[in-house]
């Protein structure tokens, strides 16, 4: 329900911009069922505007989108599956709201994949339909901006880490920040594109180094 929630204000925006930019409703409705890519979408809408070369319009999305190859590879132990039909579609589905109520919530699940079907599920079917009201409504929504919608996702993602860290002051905390450091960092050097990649690399990293040092330092004496 959260990401429901997240999805609608952020989908229905999407609409409204890629209408402006030139694409028809049902264009703006098919990005939305066939790429399932909030961030890349709304490049691509902006791009399109600007008429870029389609050559940067597939790299920008490669690039925006690379974070999921470390997604999937943190997910697929967890589920259990090695059918390549199923794993394509857990794919498919996968987004950073996703993968982040997985993430806390897939290792105590008796069945992962239908569980992880069910959460891609509604996140899918909330955005198509958020997109296509968006793109139906089109211009008659002015000062989109003055809403406030963008910071509803910045705001669910807030909602979400805090909901996993609860009151633990330790290692999740201390990746959380590294993360956070590191997105700014790259944002302010001029490569925004790279912020969500190399966060997620540099508090992994973190998080891994953190876990062998204190296994080292609490390793019981023989």
């Amino acid at each position: 329900m959260p990401i429901v929630a997240g999805y609608l204000p952020i989908g229905l925006a999407y609409g409204v911009v890629a209408v402006q930019a030139g694409l028809t409703p049902l264009e703006a409705l098919a990005m939305s069922v066939l790429v399932f890519a909030g961030s890349a979408q709304f490049a691509a809408a902006g791009m399109m505007a600007a008429g870029a070369a389609t050559a940067t319009l597939v790299a920008t999305t490669f690039l925006i989108n690379l974070r999921h190859v470390l997604f999937g590879a943190a997910l697929a132990p967890r589920l259990a599956e090695r059918r390549w039909g199923r794993l394509a579609v857990a794919a498919f589905g996968l987004t950073d709201e996703v993968f982040a109520v997985a993430q806390a919530t897939l290792e105590g699940v008796a069945r992962p994949w239908p569980y992880l079907l069910g959460l891609e599920v509604a996140a899918y079917a909330s955005w198509c339909g958020a997109s296509w009201l968006g793109a139906w409504i089109g211009d008659a929504l002015t000062g989109l901006g003055d809403w406030g919608l963008d910071y509803a996702l910045p705001a669910m993602f807030v909602a979400l880490i805090a909901l996993q860290l609860g009151g633990r002051m330790g290692r999740g905390l201390v990746v959380a920040l590294v993360a956070a450091g590191v997105s700014l960092a790259l944002g302010a050097a001029g490569w925004p594109h790279w912020r969500v990649l190399g966060a997620a690399v540099a508090g992994s990293a973190v998080g891994v180094v953190m876990d062998r040092c204190a296994s080292r330092w609490w390793r019981p004496s023989s």
